[in-house]
């Protein structure tokens, strides 16, 4: 049978405490000392983690603030380059308009001079031809038949010395 003693029993509990107290001290002690120091090292690590990704956001706004601003640069250039180019065309087109204006204008003053030389030597043929036949006639005797036949002759002359 079952022998209940309390001297047994006495001597279990003060073995059971002495061993809680026993594994207290050197057990639980340190584990819970290593288990705030895990919780504190999770607890940094957090922290940290948190801290880096506020860090990445912020640069990931300024990145994109960055690159806005880079497009806005960028459309700024091409509006300024288009408008240069824009101006830039206008005064070939009006510098071109101008030569073009002053060649013409040339070209008439120099067809106007070819023209009233060309008629200047006209008048110049003209009268010497009208010289040239006066003085025949004086040298000859007018008769209507030899009038017509010098006539005749004169514009053959005429007609030979202009081909």
């Amino acid at each position: 049978m079952l022998n209940i003693s309390i001297w047994n029993i006495a001597c279990t509990v003060i073995n059971i405490l002495v061993l809680y107290l026993f594994m207290r001290h050197f057990l639980f002690g340190p584990i819970s000392r290593i288990m705030e120091e895990r919780k504190a090292m999770i607890e940094a690590d957090l922290d940290k983690a948190s801290q880096a990704k506020k860090e990445a956001e912020q640069m990931k706004g300024q990145y994109e603030a960055s690159i806005g601003n880079a497009e806005a640069e960028a459309a700024r250039l091409i509006a300024d380059a288009k408008a240069k180019a824009g101006e830039a065309y206008d005064k070939i087109i009006e510098q071109a308009r101008l030569d073009s204006s002053r060649q013409i204008e040339d070209a008439e003053k120099a067809i106007a001079l070819e023209r009233e030389k060309a008629m200047s030597d006209l008048q110049a043929g003209v009268a010497g031809l009208a010289m040239t036949a006066a003085a025949k006639l004086l040298r000859e005797q007018s008769r209507p038949e030899d009038d017509r036949s010098r006539y005749t002759r004169f514009l053959a002359e005429a007609g030979e010395g202009h081909d």
